[in-house]
Formats: structure tokens, sequence, C-alpha cells
């Protein structure tokens, strides 16, 4: 039922998150609608109801909304249902379903751009920062500190030096983005050296998955440069399936 009434919540919430996807990377004041993306005509306040909305037309050129915006709905259903059934009614469970949020605009920004936004990266780990230096002082779950900052650290650091070793294939975007992952992947631990072992994970399989997507993606898009794939959705996904499996990673450590 949890899982359920979460889905719901992420399809009332995602029109807001669809909001920050378009306006995030022009810089754009907030508005309570979307546009249309072909002509950018307002599309009212109509288009902030889920489902119904995505049949609707642009009163305009009368073109179909664009998917981007059912996607993110969709997509944030669906992450609110997995933190659901993954935390429970936990005090966890809130601070993973703020990540996930971001995790789908910032997913959906870099898929269309190829970008991963300051504004966005710096503020969620400073949010995340706070969250594990309070929350498990206030719960009394302050073994799992050090852990989420070693997971930050390392992940961090990995990335850091991959882009330094080969900018052309990462971005400075996805070395900003991996200590919000680490923090959050090393938090479910409470041994530095479990933190370790979700960060490498998480890592192995976000290479295989934009691996895969891209070899996919070329095959069916042969020279169209769309068809490069960013790796920062294949890194915010394979986060959130090790956050899943988390537990059953770390039983194994011990």
């Amino acid at each position: 039922m949890l899982a359920i009434l979460l889905a719901l919540v992420g399809l009332l919430i995602g029109p807001l998150l669809g909001i920050v996807v378009d306006r995030a990377v022009e810089r754009e004041r907030p508005e309570l609608n979307h546009r249309c993306r072909t002509c950018g005509t307002s599309l009212g306040s109509t288009s902030l109801i889920p489902v119904l909305s995505w049949f609707a037309r642009c009163p305009t050129d009368r073109s179909h909304r664009n998917l981007r915006y059912p996607a993110v709905d969709i997509l944030t259903a669906a992450s609110f249902a997995v933190a659901g059934l993954r935390f429970g009614w936990t005090w966890q469970l809130g601070p993973y379903l703020l990540l996930f949020a971001v995790l789908v605009v910032m997913s959906v920004i870099d898929y269309e751009t190829h970008l991963l936004l300051d504004i966005l990266t710096w503020p969620s780990l400073g949010v995340g920062l706070f969250l594990v230096l309070v929350l498990s002082g206030v719960m009394g779950y302050e073994e799992g500190i050090w852990p989420a900052l070693v997971g930050a650290i390392v992940y961090g650091v990995i990335m850091f030096l991959a882009y330094r070793a080969y900018p052309p294939g990462l971005g400075m975007g996805d070395a900003k983005l991996a200590p919000t992952l680490g923090l959050f992947l090393g938090w479910l631990s409470t041994t530095p050296m479990g933190a370790i072992r979700l960060v490498f994970y998480a890592l192995i399989v976000a290479m295989l998955g934009a691996g895969l997507l891209g070899l996919a993606l070329r095959m069916v898009r042969v020279n169209d440069k769309d068809a490069e794939l960013p790796l920062g959705p294949a890194l915010a996904m394979s986060a959130v399936l090790m956050i899943v499996v988390s537990d059953s990673i770390l039983t194994g450590l011990a």
C-alpha cells in the first residue's frame, strides 16, 4: 500500500519536476505551467495534471506534448514506489525520496543536454551532508555518518581522477554528481568498508549499463551524434539499484 501511495504522490510531483527540467538549463524563473517544446507556448495550469494532460495539444501549433513531461511523471512515480518498497515507514524514506526526485531531474536534463548543472549538483551535495549529519544524530544513527562521508570521498575522487585521465569520455558534471551518490550509498552502511563496496558496485554497474545502452543507441542511430549516451543517467540508475539491493550486499560483506 505504501508503494502504491508513493507512486500516486510521484505522479502528482512529477509535473513540478518537469518544470524544473524545463527551466533549469536556461536559469529561467519557474512558472506553474509547462511549455510546448516546439513553439514555447504556455500550456496553462491544466498541464500540471498528470496522465490526463499527456493527451493535450498545444493551442498554437496543435502538436502533442513532448514525451519528456510524461516521462518525468512516470520516472518519479516509479522511483517513489521503489523507495517505499525499500525503506517502508522509516525515517530514511524522506531523504531517499528527495534524492530520487533530484536524480530524475538531473538524469532527464543530462540525457537531453549532456549537462549536469552546478545549480543542482552542489546544492544536492550540501543538502545531503546536512541530512546525514543532522538526521543521523537525531535518529541515533551516528555509526552511519563516517561511512557516508567515506562513500562521498571515494566516489568523488574516483570520478574526478577518471575525468582528469580521459576528459572526452567523462564530464566534470559526472565528477560533481558522484560525491552525492557516494554519500547516500555510504549512509546505508555502518562501516567504511561497506560504503566502499557499495560505491564500487554502483560504479561497475553504471559503466556496464552506459556501455550497453550506448552501443544499442549507436546501432539504432547510425552516424547520429545524439546516439552518444551521457553518463549521468547511468550513474543515477546504478545508484538507485545499489540502494535497493544494499541490504543483500552488506549482509554478504558480513
